[in-house]
């Protein structure tokens, strides 16, 4: 076999294969023959039908088989003696078998991206300061009263209140796609949350058991998906149930029915706690966006397209899930449009994703078998299921190295944020002074029209 690679671009190959025909006809004998075992027909014994025959009716069936077979043989061959690494399965350019003659064929490879990384060590991060205040803590609080809170059917009333709980049944559209029919449940005080948000405030102050309800209003808000945000909203509602609630007094009483402490003030305690790690965690996802939009910076790298759209079918696929959940048809959803507009963010992800690998194969970056103990623990916690079995489900389905890939890829993010050059950010200051309430005055009195 002859083989001839070209490469097109720093991420695209072109390999041409030959191979002589006294390699081909084993493979077409060998086809044929078994072939003829199994083949039935009228007048002939089994296995007994004459090759010439078989040649006739099968011919082309035949020999498409056989040309796969070849291609698929060959095409592993040179990525494994020519230590190609694709990212996508191979496009193959139409193939033929002529008798006699030598088989050819041309296969393009799109290719992982070789980069070298420069200037990763030491890039300057700002971080924000941490802040847990009150009100968040008075929010969290909330939400354990929420949790706690008993819901009564309501009796005597004959529209909703600014609070009730209701189950409901909808139906409509959100922009161009269809609801399907579902029942939800709508907490009336949350109008930000829940599987439609805005349509809490919609359904205050609503007759209980009438007709149903046509509701109009325009999806806003934030941190909606790009599919819903600026969405035009209609839908039918029909009222099925209506709960009040009966909410726990803010008091010790209610801290020791949550079971984490004794007092308010010690669940307080426990909460302002828990609220600031979650500070931390987010500070640390905000300073890792920015270290790696700033390596994407300072090196440059072909991508292999092919690449990039899995990375932007994942994104599609991910938004779609978020649909599905809030009870949205995804069916008639263009996936291609979809994953045309995440393309940038696609891009911007395989490429984060790529040098990150390319800094730990640099730096040496490895991971311990207790490593992988450690992540599977802890996925299996999460799933409430027992760890070996999962690491046995994972090593079955070949999802292991994925996991390792995120190990390795997660150690060299802690070890790059660890060697960045971190400015931390001046808290706001809660007291001011003379001369900082002079120096603001003044400038108030420069921006007001005389």
């Amino acid at each position: 076999m002859q083989i001839t690679i070209e490469d097109l671009s720093p991420v695209e190959k072109r390999v041409e294969f030959e191979l002589p025909w006294a390699d081909v006809v084993p493979k077409l004998e060998k086809a044929y023959d078994s072939l003829r075992r199994g083949v039935r027909l009228p007048g002939f014994r089994p296995g007994k039908v004459p090759r010439a025959l078989i040649e006739k009716m099968y011919k082309r069936q035949v020999e498409d088989e056989v040309a796969r077979d070849l291609v698929e043989h060959s095409l592993g061959q040179a990525i494994r003696e020519n230590q190609i690494q694709p990212v996508a399965p191979p496009t193959v350019e139409e193939l033929e078998i002529k008798s006699g003659a030598p088989f050819k064929f041309t296969a393009r490879v799109e290719v992982r991206s070789q980069v070298t990384p420069k200037d990763y060590a030491g890039v300057p991060l700002t971080r924000r300061p941490a802040s847990v205040t009150d009100e968040a803590v008075a929010e969290a609080l909330e939400g354990y009263r929420r949790r706690l809170t008993e819901f009564k059917a309501v009796e005597g009333r004959t529209e909703t209140s600014d609070s009730d709980l209701l189950l409901v049944e909808v139906s409509g559209k959100v922009g161009e796609h269809k609801l399907k029919r579902r029942q939800m449940a709508v907490d009336l005080e949350n109008d930000t949350e829940g599987a439609l948000p805005g349509l809490a405030s919609r359904l205050r102050r609503k007759p209980i058991g009438g007709e149903p309800i046509e509701v109009d209003y325009t999806m806003s808000g934030e941190g909606l998906l790009p599919e819903l945000a600026g969405k035009q909203v209609h839908l039918h509602v029909t009222i099925k149930e209506v709960r009040e609630k009966k909410v726990p007094a803010l008091d010790d009483e209610m801290a020791k029915d949550t079971g984490e402490a004794d007092t308010l003030e010690g669940l307080r305690g426990k909460v302002r706690d828990r609220l600031a790690e979650g500070e931390e965690r987010r500070i640390k996802g905000e300073m890792t966006r920015a270290l790696i939009k700033e390596l994407i910076k300072r090196n440059e790298f072909a991508v292999a397209p092919a690449l990039i759209d899995r990375y932007a079918t994942l994104l599609v696929n991910r938004a779609k899930q978020q649909l599905m959940m809030m009870g949205i048809d995804t069916e008639g959803i263009d996936d291609a449009r979809m994953r045309d507009e995440m393309r940038a963010e696609a891009e911007e992800e395989a490429r984060g994703s790529i040098l990150i690998q390319a800094i730990a194969e640099r730096e040496g970056i490895t991971v311990t078998d207790a490593d992988l103990q450690k992540r599977i623990a802890e996925l299996a916690a999460g799933r409430n299921e027992n760890p070996k079995q999962l690491r046995a489900e994972l090593e079955k389905d070949q999802r292991i190295h994925q996991i390792e890939g995120q190990i390795r890829e997660q150690k060299a993010l802690d070890m790059l944020i660890a060697q960045a050059k971190i400015t931390d950010e001046k808290a706001p200051s809660l007291i001011v002074t003379p001369e900082e309430a002079r120096k603001e005055k003044a400038a108030k009195a420069k921006k007001e029209p005389k």
